[in-house]
Formats: C-alpha cells, structure tokens, sequence
C-alpha cells in the first residue's frame, strides 16, 4: 500500500512543503552562503583598495597628476636654485683651474705665489710661513692637479688672512682631499681641500676669521678649533689652530649621471 494512500491531501502537501524547504535551506547552508560570503569579502577589499586609489590620487583624472608633476618639478627648480645660490657662496675657486695642470705648472705657479704672497705680508706687518705648506717637488703629472688645488686654497686662505689684518700665521699643513659622491656612492661631485693652520696674534684680530669666511669666492668651512694663550701678562695673546676647507664644485646636480637616469623605482601594484 501507497504512502499517498494513507495521507490526506493537506498531510501530503504539508509533507512536501517540509521537504522542499529543507532542500532549500540545505542548498543555501553549503552552497549559496559560502559563495554570499565569498562575494561579500571581494567587496570589501574593492572598497578598501579604492580607498587607497582615491588617496593616492588615481581617481583624479590626469589633471591631478599633471599638478603633482609640476608640483615635484617646481620643487627640484627651487632645490636648484638653492644649490646654486650654496656654491656661489662657498665655492674657492673655479672649474676652470682643475684640468691640464703639469708638473712644472705647478712648480712655475708655486714660486709666483709665494713671492707674491711675501711682498703682500710684509706690507701689511703679517708674517707667514715662506713655504706655505707646501712641497717644492712632486713626482709626477698624475698628483699635478691636486697639488695645484691645494696650493690655490692656500693661496685664498694666506690671501684673505692678509687682507683682513687676522693674525700672524704660523705653520700650513695642507690635508688629504676630500672627494664627496653623489646618493648612488660612485660620481664625485665636489671636492674638500682642508688646511691645518696655526695662527697667532690678538683675540680681537682673530675674531675677523668669521667675517672673512663667509665672503663670496674666500669662504671657508672650519671642521675644527683649537686655542690657547700664549702670555700671561697680555691675555688676548692666543695661539689658534684650526682645519679650514675650500671647496671645489665639479658638477651641478642637473648634470650628474645619477640625476639623468630614468626612474628604475618599482611600485606595489594597486587595485585590480
């Protein structure tokens, strides 16, 4: 005997609309859910990686991009100006003074310098070491020119120690170059040339050291300084010794190899 013949009809509907639904309900449970929750994670991580395209300006149109480039290359314009604005206030000596130096143009300028550097002393009542630090003799061609740069940024120092009435000068010591490189650690950009000096004289003569280095094409960088008296009974009496630098710009930064490169920086890609 039949199932159906033992249910009325409303017990047979009933029966049916019970199963149906469990049927749905099951397929909604282990299929439709998972996948609603699927499709509702993807919308949420839509939503955020938008939000970061609309704060990195992606949603903007090219308008907003062309700003930020004008914006960036208005900014480097400025940077330019200010290390050009920098170099004509610290630059020693010129470019021009740093190619096709030989041995005996070196030694020819190197005697020129120091006659005329004792004539000018002696006018002014300073004295200065005749040698000026610096060697008679070199050994070859190849340290020419660095020889000669370093005798040009003594020649600025005893130069404007002369001029500004500073101090007696004792004894010049020129130090190793310093050669300072570009971000990327290889292209030189600008080289240091220190001095070792020791002046003395009076506390109040001294002081004009400070308004002497900060003068266009006669500034100097003081790395360190030393000092102490020399009398007893004259206490502005003092022994100064101090580093001092010259500096030689080789190349501006639109013409360093490391400015000129295409931009090789990578970025996480964003959205989808």
């Amino acid at each position: 005997m039949s199932l159906e013949s033992h249910l009325t009809e409303r017990q047979y509907f009933v029966v049916s609309l019970s199963g149906i639904l469990l049927l749905v309900l099951g397929l909604y449970l282990f299929i439709l859910r998972p996948q609603f929750r699927e499709r509702q994670d993807l919308r949420d991580r839509m939503q955020a990686k938008t939000r970061q395209l609309e704060e990195a300006g992606y949603f903007h149109g090219e308008a907003h991009l062309l700003r930020n480039k004008q914006r960036i290359e208005a900014s480097n314009r400025a940077l330019a100006r200010e290390w050009t604005a920098v170099k004509n206030q610290l630059m020693s000596f010129s470019r021009d003074n740093t190619t096709d130096v030989a041995n005996i143009d070196y030694k020819w300028y190197l005697y020129l310098t120091r006659d005329r550097l004792r004539k000018k002393a002696r006018s002014q009542n300073i004295n200065v070491p005749r040698p000026l630090g610096m060697s008679d003799t070199i050994e070859s061609d190849d340290v020419a020119r660095e020889r000669m740069l370093q005798l040009l940024a003594v020649e600025n120092l005893v130069d404007t120690s002369i001029e500004y009435g500073i101090a007696d000068i004792r004894s010049i010591e020129p130090l190793p170059v310093v050669k300072h490189t570009a971000a990327d650690g290889g292209e030189v950009y600008m080289e240091e040339f220190p001095l070792r000096v020791i002046f003395e004289g009076d506390m109040t003569r001294l002081y004009r050291l400070w308004e002497a280095m900060f003068q266009p094409g006669q500034a100097m960088m003081l790395r360190n300084i030393a000092m102490e008296k020399t009398s007893i009974r004259n206490p502005d009496d003092v022994r100064m010794t101090a580093t001092l630098s010259s500096f030689l710009f080789l190349k501006d930064p639109e013409h360093l190899a490391l400015m000129q490169k295409p931009p090789t920086e990578r970025t996480e890609a964003r959205g989808h």
